[in-house]
């Protein structure tokens, strides 16, 4: 059991990281450049809309079975929520905030990193909240396809009729959520503090 929710932690955390480093840098790009960001928005709106089993379906016929499928597909979905909140909290920064930052010399890219993300942060926390939320709670379809982590033991739970099993995947998987809420709330409350 420890070790499925090693695995499941794992799977999550490198496909938030991964979502992260891509979107986050991209929505800095492109928050003030609709008519680059927009297409981009939705065409990751597109991929977060494809229903699950079906694009980890799609990844087994061309990847296999097992982590590397279900490592795609989480980094597929966490970047809409990343992309689009990063996008919103650097749109929301109040213009005067900007004024200042502009009126003191700093180059455009200096200003981003030294005002805007900072001011972008509670945002930025919240899409990753949101994105490792949902890769805790997808990552258990990866058992399904032979994917390591809690999935592995629900579904072996399912196909021999184990209620312990069921039990202890469903309570692991929950125990992990309220976890990643926690501790996300907690950074968020901590960067709204002056």
């Amino acid at each position: 059991m420890i070790s499925a929710i090693v695995a499941h932690i794992v799977l999550c955390a490198v496909a938030v990281a991964i979502a992260a480093a891509i979107a986050i840098p991209s929505a800095l790009a492109l928050a003030d450049r609709p008519r680059f960001e927009r297409p981009l928005s939705a065409l990751l709106g597109a991929l977060y809309t494809v229903p699950s089993l079906a694009l980890l379906a799609v990844l087994v016929r061309f990847v296999g079975l097992g982590d590397t499928s279900v490592e795609i597909a989480l980094v597929a979905y966490a970047l809409y929520a990343i992309f689009r909140s990063t996008v919103a909290g650097i749109r929301a920064i109040p213009p005067e905030e900007r004024e200042v930052a502009m009126a003191l010399g700093l180059p455009a890219w200096r200003r981003r990193l030294r005002v805007d993300v900072p001011l972008a942060m509670p945002a930025i926390l919240s899409g990753l909240r949101i994105a490792t939320l949902g890769s805790i709670a997808l990552a258990t379809l990866g058992g399904y396809v032979g994917g390591s982590g809690l999935g592995s033991i629900l579904f072996t739970g399912f196909a021999l009729q184990n209620r312990a099993m069921l039990l202890q995947g469903a309570f692991g998987v929950v125990a992990l959520a309220l976890l990643g809420e926690f501790v996300f709330r907690a950074l968020e409350f901590r960067s709204l503090q002056p």
